[in-house]
């Protein structure tokens, strides 16, 4: 290819992403070459420009995979390792000094399904009931709710006790 030269320039600017090896990153530029000739149009400008964006995303996203593996793997690999497993390799306290940042997944399923059950329950609602039930959420009194919505307390009242009732109706089944 005649634009080969484009790609080892562009990839020389990369040559310090973290663990990867030169090769690696002009052998990404590379391809990103290739994908970016097979999907040039002309309406898309001068070739030049076109392929230098497809190899410079490529080259970014391969220096954004990089980093988030570097972050998994932190300073652990850099450490002494030391003890011995039933394979007779060598990982000692590989790992230890990473932080758990993962969130309580029991807890985020619960609460996503009861966001569900919630909402699948909130659409069995009118609309004027749902707004009711969100004022009355928010503190406001009967009152001040049938004053927004027109209509007397009692009413507000009668509304709210028939889609208390639809809703626990549908938490039910």
């Amino acid at each position: 290819m005649q634009h080969i030269k484009l790609a080892q320039i562009l990839a020389a600017k990369y040559f310090n992403i973290p663990g990867a090896s030169r090769e690696e990153v002009l052998s990404e530029a590379q391809t990103a070459l290739v994908k970016a000739s097979m999907a040039y149009q002309e309406d898309k400008g001068p070739f030049t420009a076109f392929a230098g964006t497809v190899i410079r995303n490529a080259l970014n996203s391969l220096y954004k995979k990089q980093l988030r593996q570097v972050q998994m793997i932190g300073k652990s690999l850099d450490e002494t390792i030391h003890g011995a497993t039933q394979f007779g390799t060598h990982i000692g306290n590989l790992g230890q000094n990473l932080a758990d940042t993962k969130k309580d997944v029991v807890k985020e399923v619960s609460q996503g399904e009861r966001r569900k059950t919630l909402s699948r329950a909130l659409s069995s609602l009118k609309p004027q009931e749902v707004d009711l039930l969100i004022n009355i959420s928010k503190g406001m009194s009967f009152s001040e709710v049938g004053a927004k919505l027109g209509i007397s307390k009692q009413a507000v009242h009668k509304m709210w006790a028939r889609a208390i009732k639809k809703m626990q109706e549908r938490l039910r089944n």
